[in-house]
């Protein structure tokens, strides 16, 4: 050991002079690009639009990748998505067309967007120093004008593009109207303001709210103007927001409650409570009927639509840390009552989900996926009181099974259920009988 260690050679102080004079400057470069490539702090409220980790949002971050067009700086200029490019500047000059004659030019555009640029880079997550402040304009301009002009051909406030809207198959017009609701593939809503009202020359159209309501509700069923304004950060904020219901707190709970989870729907079925589908203005809107035992849950339609409006809305949540965390809930929720297939085909039997052109599995998979990895602490969330009382409710659960045993056997035959009660009467009165004899020969 001592021979081994009288081999070994130490490093002279002139070599390690000579690596602090190499390491120094790099690592001290490196530092400051770090912090620069994070942009600052990510956790700040400024920071709204987020690139997605797989670590972080489970299986879901696929869903936040668009598939055909980019929007915005993370995935600008991938070749894959090159398909709408050309759209865009057709669509500025349509729009440009007819904002010219009433004074609006291309100059009064990137004029609205260039004062903003400092509070554009803010926005996002990830830094995006790569963009001069002249190429950032104008990728907000020419993005921020195809969405306006994309939802005012959607809800028919001017002329549908002939190209786009009408020679177009169905599923370009899906994929790209799903693309506008990717978390990587947002803008700041502020900016879509600024270029809406400078563009909106006739004013038929009294918000950008309701022209993004409109295009909400091709997806969703909804209404396709609000009356209180949500302050959305972006488009697919504006969109999560719309479906938080305003009854958040309908049951309050004890703070002491610990509750985190909660059994499958068949497990509760079969200590009687039930499920039925209720009628609501948004699918978050679920009601637990003390009287009747009964959840209501509004239905749900599960389809590729629905995948990516709660996958992108999920990892919103998760990314940028809402209190409220109402997508989260629900997603958790469904996803505890739905384990297996048999829990799928209770909630489709109660028309509590339609499942067009996916299997049970298919279905039990989606919301399994939904919420893998994901932390959330349900207390504090809209639907806490139902996570609390549904487990309060299976305290009971001995009594409910040895009763519905008793209702499945009297279904199965009832006459042997009848002579099973008729020997326990017959036992009864036959005990009854000894002990008052006993009391006559041995009284006390």
């Amino acid at each position: 050991m001592a021979n081994h260690e009288e081999g070994r050679q130490a490093t002279t102080q002139h070599e390690i002079e000579l690596m602090r004079q190499q390491l120094l400057p790099s690592m001290s470069e490196d530092i400051e690009a770090a912090l620069k490539s994070l942009n600052g702090s990510t956790g700040e409220s400024s920071r709204s639009i987020f690139r997605v980790h797989q670590a972080l949002a489970g299986g879901i971050a696929e869903e936040c990748l668009p598939r055909s067009v980019s929007i915005g700086p993370y995935h600008h200029g991938e070749s894959q998505l090159q398909m709408f490019q050309g759209h865009k500047w057709r669509y500025l000059h349509t729009m440009l067309e007819r904002t010219k004659p009433h004074g609006v030019c291309l100059g009064n555009l990137i004029d609205v967007v260039a004062s903003k640029e400092k509070m554009i880079r803010q926005c996002y997550s990830e830094s995006i120093d790569n963009f001069s402040g002249p190429d950032l304009v104008k990728m907000m301009v020419l993005d921020g004008c195809f969405i306006i002009e994309f939802l005012r051909q959607i809800a028919g406030y001017v002329r549908p593009d002939k190209i786009l809207l009408i020679k177009s198959n169905s599923f370009v017009l899906l994929s790209l109207g799903r693309d506008l609701l990717r978390l990587e593939n947002q803008v700041p809503y502020f900016v879509l303001e600024d270029l809406f009202e400078m563009t909106n020359i006739s004013k038929t159209t009294s918000s950008l709210d309701n022209l993004a309501f409109r295009f909400f509700s091709c997806f969703l069923e909804g209404p396709a103007i609000v009356g209180e304004k949500p302050r959305g950060v972006h488009l697919l904020d504006l969109f999560r927001l719309s479906l938080i219901p305003r009854d958040q707190q309908d049951n309050l709970v004890e703070e002491s409650s610990s509750y985190r989870t909660i059994r499958s729907a068949s497990e509760f079925r079969r200590v009687g409570i039930g499920f039925k589908r209720s009628e609501a203005s948004t699918f978050l809107e679920i009601k637990f009927d003390r009287k009747r035992r009964t959840l209501g849950i509004p239905k749900i339609e599960i389809d590729h639509d629905l995948n990516c409006i709660l996958s992108n809305m999920v990892a919103f949540e998760q990314c940028c840390g809402q209190v409220d965390g109402h997508i989260t809930a629900y997603a958790m929720f469904m996803g505890c009552l739905i384990h297996t297939d048999d829990d799928v085909q209770l909630l489709r039997d109660r028309k509590v989900i339609s499942n067009h052109g996916m299997s049970n599995e298919d279905v039990a998979r989606f919301f399994g996926d939904l919420c893998k990895d994901v932390y959330f602490d349900v207390r504090g969330s809209y639907l806490w009181s139902h996570f609390a009382i549904l487990n309060e409710n299976l305290k009971y659960e001995r009594a409910y099974l040895c009763y519905a045993q008793l209702l499945n056997a009297f279904h199965d035959n009832p006459w042997s259920v009848l002579s099973g009660l008729a020997v326990v009467v017959t036992l009864v009165g036959m005990i009854q009988s000894v002990y008052t004899v006993l009391q006559y020969y041995h009284p006390k």
